[in-house]
């Protein structure tokens, strides 16, 4: 894909997954071996992070890392991503987040436990250091942290209103089901809100949820939401519902990252000026592929309409 030197920026987790390749999915209280085991980075942000840096996207990541063994991990594989973390908070007294995923080799399913020692998130005093000159568009994954997202989103659209030739477009991933992160749907320019978060709001599916949330955008906003195997809905604030079908491929290995690949190819289809309607459609396409690899080196070589 040809850019110009503007980053993405991505703000989230970033998490060491421990994955578990299992025969089956294990059952409780028993004893048994996996098929394959495989340390990778993880958490929403820092899966978008690697989806940009496959299709050729220059990107960012900016989150809080340990300087235990899991964070450096997590930094020298994102040097191998050519993924800049320079201006990441390390800290010496907190460990890494850590995600045991166990994946079920005859379905590609994913389960994940979490663990998460009190690791600080990225503050705002953390971001205004950054020269929001070096980015075209930041992507934010919606964390605990809302009174410091809200304003570091402040700061860029105060900054945007300055730089009538340089806006930087603003993205939120909302996954987790908790409603009061409906506050976060009006500050975004794009915002992505999972099936989990459109249930937990009392919707039952995707089309419904999005006619009404909407609402809640900014004016111009766009309204993304993403239901599993049923595909993906997309509204703008005041125009029609687009749909996409899921894309299934002729075989799942497994669905871990699926939609953070989701997001960031849907992301990279705007930047690149396609139709939404198009843009959900390439994001499924994307996502259903990566579903029937191991992970995502040469996704974009699978997928080379989206570079």
């Amino acid at each position: 894909m040809e850019t110009d030197s503007k980053k993405v920026l991505c703000v989230g987790l970033c998490c060491l997954d421990i994955v578990m390749v299992c025969e089956s999915y294990p059952k409780e209280d028993s004893d048994q071996r996996c098929l394959s085991h495989q340390w990778q980075r993880g958490g929403n942000a820092s899966n978008n992070a690697t989806i940009f840096a496959e299709f050729e996207v220059p990107c960012e990541i900016l989150g809080t890392m340990s300087t235990d063994i899991g964070g450096q991990f997590m930094k020298n594989d994102f040097s191998l991503h050519n993924i800049s973390c320079e201006n990441c908070h390390f800290y010496d007294d907190f460990e890494s987040p850590t995600s045991v995923v166990w994946i079920n080799s005859q379905n590609g399913s994913r389960t994940i436990v979490h663990s998460n020692k009190d690791m600080p998130e990225i503050t705002f005093e953390d971001f205004k250091v950054l020269n929001l000159e070096n980015y075209s568009w930041i992507h934010f994954e919606c964390r605990p942290n809302y009174e410091n997202i809200k304003t570091i989103i402040e700061h860029i659209r105060t900054w945007n209103s300055n730089e009538a030739n340089n806006q930087i477009r603003i993205s939120i991933e909302i996954e987790k089901p908790k409603t009061e992160s409906l506050e976060m749907l009006g500050l975004g320019d794009v915002v992505f809100i999972s099936k989990d978060f459109a249930v937990a709001c009392g919707y039952s599916d995707m089309t419904s949820a999005v006619e009404v949330l909407c609402h809640e955008l900014r004016p111009g906003g766009v309204l993304i939401c993403a239901w599993g195997d049923n595909g993906a809905c997309a509204k703008t604030y005041d125009g029609p519902v687009h749909i996409s079908k899921a894309y299934q491929p002729s075989q799942i290995v497994y669905t871990l990252g699926a939609g953070d690949t989701f997001v960031a190819a849907t992301i990279i289809s705007l930047m690149k000026g396609e139709k939404l309607c198009d843009a959900i459609h390439i994001g499924c396409k994307v996502a259903g592929t990566k579903c029937s690899m191991h992970d995502t080196q040469g996704l974009a070589d699978l997928c080379p309409y989206l570079l």
